[in-house]
């Protein structure tokens, strides 16, 4: 039953009742709506209508674009760390194998890391991100995203302290980029967690592609940064070579959490978990360029408080069957409508986007471009983050366009086709100058079309999948089984490529060719869908 009542105010207010006191004798249970309407809302003509202002989203994308920003220090790290290794700077500072150099004029002695140390540097990094965004994450429910976020942050200039003041210790530098690792960790799920909840509804793809769009930036800097430190510091004693990009970490960082103060906390988790609901209008006012008084506030108030109490309800006739369900370590497998499904497309999606052979390119690209004369391995790593950039930027619009599921099937049709050329043309032609050039234009047209497909739009489907109450800890799992496959393949595909060479294209056009057929059967399209509405897609099927 709603009942309207006029008012001379635009607060937009909307609660609900629903107790048996309302018709005690006859038991049944009404659901009450009252609704407050804005008396001058009524037009001349006598029917309701919404404020007329003209909504800015100036104000709202600069808000999402400062949230996005802390992704940067996860590019900031892909992007240095291998240039980084390579320093001979470097090698003389943390190597334990002695071996001789030919310089300009004399032969110089200088120490070398092996490659299991230099792959244990590199890689505990990945498994530490994993680790700290499935054990860490959850800080942003207890506290806030924001201030999971400024944590994280803290955490990461631990790390790169203990880098820095490592002592030419490698197992040392080790340790500072597992902690390191676990501040990065914590902001690939609460980064895009914030940015899908703060965004405006209608442009949240776009906005949660920022993410995507930052990561590549901090790639693309970092290479050009250890472009120049590589051509200016050549003295195997000039430790500023590698430490550089270490400092500069504290400076993204800083300008990160102090950037973070102009944004509101997300109006979502401060109406459904800390029951802020005065604050939560004008986080949302803000984060959508209107004012508090506009009819949307009481829309989206309205939809949560709906949303909770179709939660009760449907947890209340399911109390006896699964007395479990209220558990919160087992909310978001159990949780309906169908938790569990969500988690396993959400994990699926993560698993697949590092399948789909994209750290393959960026490792094996290098040998392609020395086939044509390009042999210095930090232009390389430049013209590929840059592809990756540039095409990320058409990314944040082909995501809302096409919607998430058509950007996932259309993507992988295209990886598919570039994956199948690559490792015919490696595997059967590849000694010729045609086909490395055959095969550079298909590397950067395999990155193009990641960058703009299942780049930004994996992060942007699992941070709309689930509910607000289990959506920390099921990012959480996502991001960490994410991170698992980025370190297994990090970790195994030099050795695999050693055995068969470019046949490991093929292994990925068949993870690439399972996507296919997993999205079109099983993922859902979340373009412009508001929590209750994803809920009724689940509740259908």
């Amino acid at each position: 039953m709603t009942v309207q009542i006029p008012y001379q105010h635009s607060s937009g207010y909307i609660s609900h009742f629903h107790n048996n006191e309302l018709d005690s004798d006859s038991g049944r249970d009404y659901n009450v709506t009252i609704k407050y309407l804005d008396v001058k809302e009524e037009s001349e003509e006598g029917h309701t209508t919404k404020s007329n202002h003209n909504d800015s989203l100036h104000i709202p994308i600069l808000l999402c674009l400062i949230i996005a920003l802390g992704g940067f220090i996860f590019g900031w790290d892909i992007g240095t760390i291998g240039g980084m290794t390579n320093m001979i700077s470097f090698q003389q500072r943390f190597g334990t194998t002695d071996v001789i150099r030919d310089g300009d004029t004399v032969f110089i002695s200088t120490k070398q890391l092996t490659d299991l140390q230099v792959g244990l540097i590199i890689s505990i990094f990945n498994i530490s991100c994993g680790v700290g965004a499935l054990t860490l994450s959850k800080i942003g429910d207890w506290t806030g995203r924001k201030s999971g976020i400024w944590f994280a942050l803290v955490v990461y200039c631990i790390g790169i302290t203990i880098q820095i003041v490592s002592c030419g210790k490698w197992y040392f530098l080790a340790l500072g980029r597992a902690v390191t690792g676990i501040g990065v960790g914590i902001t690939t799920v609460l980064v895009p967690m914030f940015l899908s909840e703060n965004s405006p509804l209608k442009i949240r793809g776009s906005m949660v592609s920022m993410y995507q769009l930052i990561v590549t930036l901090g790639i693309l800097m970092g290479n050009i940064l250890n472009f120049i430190c590589e051509r200016f510091y050549k003295d195997p004693t000039q430790n500023i070579a590698w430490q550089l990009p270490l400092f500069l970490g504290y400076i993204w960082a800083t300008i990160i959490g102090m950037s973070l103060v102009y944004v509101p906390e997300s109006a979502q988790y401060l109406a459904k978990i800390k029951n802020d609901v005065p604050s939560a209008k004008s986080s949302f006012a803000k984060m959508n360029g209107v004012p508090v008084t506009d009819s949307t506030i009481t829309e989206f108030i309205d939809d949560l408080m709906e949303n909770d109490y179709n939660e009760e309800e449907t947890n209340a006739k399911s109390k006896k069957m699964q007395s479990f369900v209220k558990r919160p370590t087992l909310e978001f497998i159990v949780g309906k409508p169908k938790l569990w499904l969500r988690l396993i497309i959400g994990m699926m999606i993560m698993a697949f986007q590092q399948l789909s052979g994209i750290n393959y390119f960026f490792y094996y690209g290098t040998s392609v471009f020395k086939g044509v004369g390009i042999k210095d391995p930090y232009i390389t790593s430049m013209i590929l983050s840059g592809v990756n950039f540039l095409s990320t930027i058409l990314g944040i619009y082909y995501v809302e366009k096409w919607g998430r599921k058509t950007c996932l099937l259309y993507g992988s049709t295209n990886l598919l086709f570039y994956m199948m050329t690559y490792a015919t043309v490696g595997t059967f032609g590849r000694e010729t100058d045609f086909s490395n050039i055959v095969l550079i234009i298909v590397t950067c047209c395999f990155i193009f079309w990641f960058a703009i497909t299942l780049g930004p739009v994996t992060f942007v489907l699992v941070s709309e999948l689930f509910p607000l109450r289990t959506r920390a800890i099921s990012m959480a799992i996502c991001t960490f089984v994410n991170w698992m496959f980025n370190f297994l393949i990090s970790f195994l595909t030099p050795m695999v490529v050693s055995k068969i060479d470019f046949k490991l294209g093929y292994i990925f056009a068949a993870c690439l060719l399972a996507l296919i057929i997993f999205s079109w059967i099983l993922v859902p399209e979340t373009r412009k869908k508001n929590e209750q509405e994803i809920n009724k897609i689940f509740e259908s099927e």
